[in-house]
C-alpha cells in the first residue's frame, strides 16, 4: 500500500488537520504500525486457513484488506467540502474497524481452546491499538468503546453464563464490568491527555514565535538605526561642509549607508526565501581583496588581518551582493569573538569534492572541486553548550539590541541556496566558519587538499 502522504502529516500538529485528516491519520499516520497489521492480518488469515481448514481466515484477510484499500483513498476525499466526505469517512472508519474486530470476537467463542486464545489475543492487540494510536475525531471515540464492551460481553457469554455458581457469575461479571469500565475511562482519559499536552506545545510554540520576532525586531531595529544615524549624518553635515572632496566624501558615506540598507532588507527576503538569488561566476581573489579592504574599517588596529587567495583566476558561482553579505557577517562575528585583540584570517582556496551538503542540488566542475570561503580567527571559541545552537535564526548571545542573531544563520541559508553548504570547527584556539559553493563551469586553479 502507498502511504508516500505520511511523511508531510507526520511532521504537522494534529491540531492543524481537519476532522477528515485526523481521521485518516489515525489508520494510517505511523507507516510501521500499518505494515504491521497489514502482515499480521494476511498471517492471521492464512494460520487459521492452514490450523482449521477454514476458508473463512482467507476470507476475512481479504475483505480487510481490501476495505483497508479502499478506505486509505475514500478517507482522502478529493473534495473534502462536499456533503457527503464526511459521511464516506466515517463509514470507511466504521467498516475496517467492525470487520478486524469481527474474526477475534468469532474466534472467541469457538470452543477450540486454541482459537479462543487466539480470538481474546486479537482483542487485547485491538485495545492497544485503539489506546495508544494517533487520536482520530471525538465521534470515533464511542465506537471505540463499544467495539471493546462487545468484547467483554462475548466473554461473559462463553464464560460466565454457564457457571452454574451464582457467586462466581457475580464475581466475574464485576471483573467484566471494571475491565469494560477501566478500559473506557482509559481511552478517554489517554486521549484528553494527548490534547492537553498539544495544547501546552502549541502555547509554547507560539510564546518562542513572539520571543523570535521581538529578537528579530530588536536587532533589526539596532541595524536600522546605525544605518539611519550614519545616513542622516552624512546628509546633515553635506549642508554645512564647503564644496571640495570631503564634502563628495559625505556623499558616498550616504550612498553606502542606503547600500547597506538595501543589503539588510535583500538579506531578510533571501533568508525568507522571498527573493531569489542571481548566481554568476565571481572571482574568488577579487571577492577576497575586496572584505579585506572592508575588514580594515570594520575591526580595530589592534587586530591582524591576514588574507589567502587562489591564483589562476578562479571563479565561484554565486550571487556576488548575496556572497558579499554572507562573509561580512562572519567577519563581524569574528571581530566580536577576539574582544578587541587577536588575528583574523579571510581566505578562499579550492577543494576536492562537490559542494554539497546544503540540501541542493549543486553545479559541479568537470574536476569536481569547488570554492571555499573561510573566516579563521584564534578567539577563544564556541562553546560546546551553544555550538549546535549557533546556526539557530535568531540566537545570538550578545546583549539586547547588540543583534538580530540572524547573521549565521542568513549565511548558511545563503550557502544552501547556492548550492553548496556552510560548516564551522571550533576549539579553544579559535574558530573556522567555511562557506563551501560550487565553482563556475571551466574556471578553476590549483586544486588544495580536502579540509
Amino acid at each position: 500500500m502507498a502511504v508516500a502522504y505520511h511523511t508531510a502529516q507526520a511532521e504537522r500538529r494534529l491540531a492543524d488537520l481537519s476532522d477528515l485528516d485526523r481521521l485518516w491519520f489515525a489508520q494510517f499516520g505511523q507507516p510501521p504500525e500499518v505494515y504491521t497489521r497489514i502482515a499480521s492480518v494476511a498471517a492471521a488469515g492464512g494460520g487459521l486457513w492452514l490450523y482449521s481448514g477454514s476458508l473463512i481466515g482467507p476470507i476475512w484477510a481479504c475483505l480487510y484488506l481490501c476495505g483497508l484499500l479502499a478506505s486509505y483513498y475514500t478517507m482522502r476525499p478529493t473534495d473534502p467540502t462536499r456533503p457527503s466526505a464526511w459521511g464516506i469517512g466515517i463509514a470507511s472508519h466504521v467498516f475496517i474497524a467492525l470487520t478486524f474486530a469481527s474474526l477475534p470476537l468469532y474466534l472467541m467463542t469457538s470452543d477450540d481452546l486454541v482459537l479462543a486464545f487466539c480470538g481474546m489475543l486479537a482483542i487485547v492487540g485491538l485495545g492497544a491499538f485503539t489506546l495508544f494510536r494517533e487520536e482520530p475525531p471525538a465521534i470515533v471515540q464511542p465506537i471505540d468503546i463499544a467495539v471493546g464492551w462487545v468484547a467483554i460481553l462475548i466473554v461473559w457469554i462463553k464464560f460466565v453464563a454457564p457457571q452454574p455458581s451464582l457467586a462466581a457469575q457475580g464475581v466475574m461479571t464485576l471483573i467484566c464490568v471494571v475491565v469494560g469500565a477501566y478500559y473506557a475511562i482509559a481511552l478517554i482519559t489517554t486521549r484528553k491527555v494527548r490534547a492537553d499536552l498539544r495544547a501546552a506545545a502549541e502555547r509554547e510554540s507560539t510564546a518562542q514565535m513572539m520571543e523570535a520576532i521581538g529578537r528579530l525586531s530588536g536587532g533589526m531595529a539596532h541595524d536600522f538605526n546605525n544605518i539611519l544615524t550614519a545616513l542622516q549624518g552624512s546628509l546633515d553635515l553635506y549642508h554645512v561642509m564647503p564644496p571640495g572632496e570631503e564634502r563628495d566624501a559625505l556623499v558616498e558615506e550616504a550612498q553606502f549607508a542606503s547600500k547597506r540598507a538595501s543589503g539588510l532588507v535583500s538579506r531578510l527576503l533571501a533568508f525568507a526565501r522571498r527573493a531569489p538569488l542571481d548566481p554568476q561566476p565571481v572571482d574568488a581573489a577579487k571577492i577576497i581583496d575586496d572584505m579585506r579592504a572592508l575588514a580594515s574599517h570594520l575591526v580595530p588596529d589592534s587586530v591582524t588581518l591576514d588574507s589567502r587567495a587562489p591564483e589562476n583566476g578562479v571563479m565561484a558561482l554565486a550571487d556576488a551582493d548575496g556572497l558579499h553579505a554572507a562573509l561580512l557577517d562572519l567577519i563581524l562575528n569574528a571581530r566580536d569573538a577576539l574582544d578587541g585583540r587577536g588575528q583574523i584570517t579571510l581566505a578562499a582556496d579550492l577543494v576536492c569534492g562537490p559542494a554539497d551538503g546544503g540540501g541542493n542540488v549543486p553545479a559541479q566542475h568537470d574536476l569536481d572541486t569547488h570554492v571555499v570561503f573561510s573566516i579563521a580567527d584564534d578567539g577563544p571559541g564556541i562553546p560546546r553548550t551553544i555550538r549546535d545552537r549557533v546556526f539557530e535564526p535568531f540566537f545570538t548571545t550578545k546583549t539586547v539590541g547588540s543583534g538580530s542573531g540572524l547573521g549565521l544563520s542568513m549565511a548558511k541559508g545563503f550557502a544552501e541556496q547556492s548550492g553548496g553548504a556552510l560548516r564551522l570547527k571550533s576549539s579553544p584556539d579559535g574558530t573556522i566558519v567555511e562557506l563551501h559553493l560550487p565553482l563556475a563551469a571551466g574556471r578553476g586553479g590549483t586544486v588544495t587538499d580536502q579540509q
